[in-house]
């Protein structure tokens, strides 16, 4: 019996402009995504048939609504598959935590099944077969460091940070529905706002840290710390520990702070590990 292993990568949003709303009721972003070392651990083994989701974490949707299951059905079916899968996850990224973990699994799922079959896909058939699931998917298929724009579908890869940043992740352990930070968004003052997308690709060419830091950048971090100051406390902490910048990612609630090098993140995790539960030292990939 066939099965594949693969490693399912977080991401964080170095940048995040939400630049306005759209017809169909999305809005166009311009977003700076890395993936990082964080991962789910996703089993894909071939069955007779049907489609069978487990997940360590109990509150991990896996029935045929789930967005692990549809990502799943849509490449069986659209290369007419007849046998079927059981997948397991091995859950380790934050839940709704702007961290793209669903949109992760997603995309290894349709990576992992690409070879569990030797379908032969290409980066770009499988991001075609993403955009179709989720916004993050595609980012997901690619990895690495990337612009996405559009509605965040629409991806492009950019030079990988040589060498990697190290960085902390804390997660203060509640989530912050996506609908609802897009919802209330004041998109008029977000016009106001600095837009740091071409100051952050300039530091990442570079491979300058303090400006990396510098232009970290995320449209909805004055809503949501707004409603949420647990977040902005947690972006102080790590600041006074020596973080070079801090910044909430995605639509939150999960923060990172960006370290000198791996000894100060380990340093600082060490100091703050008795105030978090959820804190992680990691790097880029």
């Amino acid at each position: 019996m066939k099965e594949i292993e693969i490693d399912s990568y977080s991401k964080i949003n170095l940048t995040l402009n939400i630049l306005a709303k759209r017809q169909d009721g999305y809005h166009d972003i311009e977003t700076i995504m890395q993936s990082i070392n964080l991962a789910d651990r996703i089993f894909i083994k071939e069955e007779k048939e049907g489609i069978k989701i487990k997940c360590s974490h109990p509150l991990v949707p896996v029935d045929s609504q789930s967005l692990t299951y549809r990502s799943a059905e849509k490449i069986l079916h659209r290369y007419r598959i007849t046998r079927g899968v059981k997948i397991e996850i091995d859950k380790k990224i934050p839940l709704a935590g702007g961290m793209a973990g669903g949109s992760a699994n997603s995309a290894s799922i349709l990576v992992g099944i690409n070879k569990l079959f030797a379908l032969n896909l290409s980066n770009k058939d499988l991001r075609e077969i993403g955009e179709e699931l989720g916004m993050d998917v595609p980012f997901c298929i690619q990895n690495g460091t990337a612009l996405a724009y559009h509605k965040g579908e629409k991806v492009t890869p950019l030079s990988p940070i040589n060498p990697p940043l190290w960085i902390i992740i804390i997660n203060p352990g509640f989530e912050i529905p996506t609908k609802w930070a897009y919802n209330n968004l004041n998109l008029e003052w977000l016009k106001k706002e600095k837009n740091n997308t071409k100051g952050m690709l300039n530091a990442l060419k570079e491979g300058e840290l303090p400006g990396i830091a510098k232009n970290l950048f995320n449209s909805f971090e004055g809503l949501i710390i707004k409603k949420y100051p647990e977040i902005g406390k947690i972006k102080d902490r790590l600041i006074e520990e020596g973080a070079l910048g801090a910044l909430m990612s995605g639509s939150g609630p999960t923060v990172f702070g960006i370290a000198q090098n791996k000894e100060q993140a380990l340093k600082i995790y060490e100091k703050l590990k008795s105030e978090y539960k959820s804190i992680w030292a990691v790097h880029t990939i």
